[in-house]
């Protein structure tokens, strides 16, 4: 059905920031997305997020790659078929990346992870809708893209990725989730266990 792999790099956090961070032009692609100030994930923050990556050094990047075999893209005919596919796929990639980066951020002390959109409540609502707290501000992350990032040219400049979508109503061949930690001091990257399904 489909098979989960990993790719990773490390890059200078400052050039990585002067290269890839546009904050006011993605704050803008932001408040156009239905997440918009109804997920604690998404801006609009009570920080700043040109500040929040302040202090760290280094930068390591991680693309996780769902490929799906020609059979699944195929058989995916519909919409229905097409989103039920995708998210049991970024679940599944999910249940390997998060733990992961959690380790990683706690082995590195002063470190932050941006995670991908905010999955932390799922199937229940976010909480922000309703005007009340996070139900898990310990775990609360942000992706790079709420921060202002071009997450589509760092994955393709610094990994070699072209990120895909649908534009035939059909699977794509690949979704990739992309992930990052920033460090205060140079580490040595690894990878998580590859998985296949």
């Amino acid at each position: 059905m489909f098979q989960i792999s990993h790719k990773v790099a490390v890059v200078d956090a400052a050039s990585f920031i002067q290269r890839f961070r546009d904050v006011p032009r993605f704050m803008g692609y932001c408040t156009q997305c239905n997440s918009y100030g109804h997920v604690w994930g998404c801006p609009p923050f009570d920080f700043n997020a040109e500040r929040i990556t302040d202090g760290f050094t280094q930068v390591t990047l991680w693309a996780t790659v769902i490929t799906f075999d020609e059979q699944t893209r195929s058989d995916c005919s519909t919409d229905e078929q097409r989103r039920h596919i995708s998210e049991t796929a970024i679940g599944e990639a999910w249940q390997i990346m998060l733990p992961f980066l959690y380790e990683q951020e706690s082995r590195n002390p002063g470190s932050r992870i941006f995670t991908g959109r905010c999955r932390l409540c799922r199937p229940e609502k976010c909480s922000r809708i309703d005007g009340q707290p996070c139900r898990k501000p310990h775990l609360l992350r942000h992706s790079l893209e709420s921060v202002g990032f071009d997450v589509s040219s760092a994955v393709r400049d610094v990994l070699g990725i072209e990120l895909q979508w649908s534009s035939d109503g059909r699977l794509p061949e690949c979704i990739t989730l992309v992930t990052a930690l920033f460090s205060p001091t140079k580490i040595v990257p690894v990878l998580p266990a590859q998985n296949a399904d």
